[in-house]
C-alpha cells in the first residue's frame, strides 16, 4: 500500500444559512478577514452578505465554503471593516 492510499480526503466545510463566517482569502474587492453572514448555501459554495455597522447589505458574494472560516456569532462581528 503507498502513501496515497493510506490518505483520507476530508470534506469541505459546509456553512448553513446565518453562520457568520470570515473571508480566508480576498473576494472581488473585500480582503480576507471581512466578516459576513450566509444568506444562502448548497454543496459547494455560499451567498455572503457583507453588511455596514448599521446592518444595511453592502453587497452580496458567492464564495466556495473552503474560502470561508467561522466566526463567532455576536452582532458586532457581522459588520464590514
Amino acid at each position: 500500500m503507498n502513501r496515497s492510499e493510506n490518505q483520507t480526503t476530508l470534506p469541505d466545510p459546509q456553512h448553513a444559512v446565518l453562520d457568520v463566517v470570515e473571508l480566508l482569502a480576498d473576494s472581488g474587492r473585500w480582503p480576507a478577514g471581512t466578516v459576513g453572514t450566509v444568506v444562502e448555501a448548497d454543496d459547494e459554495k455560499a451567498l455572503v452578505e457583507i453588511s455596514d455597522d448599521r446592518g444595511h447589505a453592502l453587497d452580496f458574494i458567492s464564495v466556495p465554503h473552503r474560502a470561508l472560516g467561522s466566526r463567532p456569532s455576536r452582532s458586532e462581528d457581522r459588520v464590514a471593516s
